[in-house]
This record gives structure tokens, sequence and C-alpha cells, in this order.
């Protein structure tokens, strides 16, 4: 445990392989909690580990996951008679405590989730927009450029994520914004 240890992981049948491949797919965190790239000597341990279970034909790919960091920004109506600043606060509080559990890697974004927890907010009447933006840049670890749009569903209700890949909102105080009115 000293040297780390792998947080998330996802297999799959590598489809372009001749003989019966398995890519594993795996993501450490950092001291703050963010995903990041496991060092070498956590994939090897992994692979030696993997090695003792393993059927004589299958090889073992342990290959980085990557991450997308996401952000939500979201449209709110509240009621008339209550603080608009209050339940835009805990529009923005609960979105935040509800979005602290980890994606997985391949775990789909479905949009229908933060529009449900947004409506039970006490004096929110209805969620007129949520939209998911990719956050880049020098404190962001995406280093995949991911299109949102064509990969969310023709019926607008998820996002696919490629099963390499992991989703992330690694600043939620900045990075879940909301709007009401």
């Amino acid at each position: 445990t000293r040297f780390g240890s792998i947080k998330r992981a996802n297999v799959i049948k590598d489809p372009g392989s001749l003989k019966r491949n398995l890519n594993i797919y795996v993501l450490s965190e950092d001291n703050n909690g963010n995903f990041v790239k496991p060092n070498s000597t956590i994939k090897e341990n992994l692979k030696q580990w993997l090695e003792q279970s393993r059927m004589i034909n299958d090889t073992i790919d342990i290959v980085d996951g990557k991450v997308i960091n996401i952000g939500i920004e979201f449209d709110v109506v509240s009621d008339l008679e209550s603080n608009r600043f209050e339940i835009l606060n805990n529009a923005t509080t609960m979105l935040i405590e509800f979005l602290q559990k980890k994606f997985d890697i391949g775990e789909p974004f479905y949009y229908s989730q933060i529009y449900k927890q947004l409506n039970q907010v006490e004096g929110v009447v209805d969620t007129t927009n949520v939209k998911v933006v990719q956050k880049t840049g020098l404190n962001y670890s995406s280093n995949i450029l991911f299109d949102i749009q064509e990969n969310t569903s023709p019926d607008g209700r998820y996002i696919m994520v490629p099963d390499n890949a992991v989703l992330e909102i690694k600043y939620p105080t900045a990075d879940i914004k909301g709007n009401i009115r």
C-alpha cells in the first residue's frame, strides 16, 4: 500500500486482438481524491498478482485510464415567495453532495439524475436546463478532447463515456454553477 493502489478499473476484451487479449484500464487517486494515472510499480504489482489466476491463452495489458473533467451548468425556476439566493445556494450544495461519488470507468452520465435532484430542492418549481461542459486547462487532468454533444445519446438523456475513460468533477464548488429565475 505504500506505493498506492488502484481506485478504478475496467476490463475489456480487446476486439482487435486475434488472441484472447484483455485490456485493463486503471486509475489511482491523489491526496485530494482526484483521479491520476497509477505509477508503474502499482501496475507491475497488479500484473504479477493477475498472472497467478489468468488462463494460459489470455494476455493482459494494463493501460492508464483517461480522465475527462466536466462541469455542470443548470437553470432553475424558483417559486415567487422564496429567497432566490438561498434556493440557488441549496441547489448547488445539493448537487455537490450528490456528485461526490466518483464515477466508474465507462459509466454514462444521466441528465435525468441531475434534473431529479434539482427538482427535489425546496423552492425549486422546475429545472429548465442542465448543460455538461468539458473542463480543460492547466489545473485539469483532461488529456483528451471529448465532444460531449457527439457522445450524447440521440434522445439527449445521457452522455456515453468510452470504456477507457471516466468523468470527474475535479473542483465541485467552481465547476457546478447555477442560475435562477
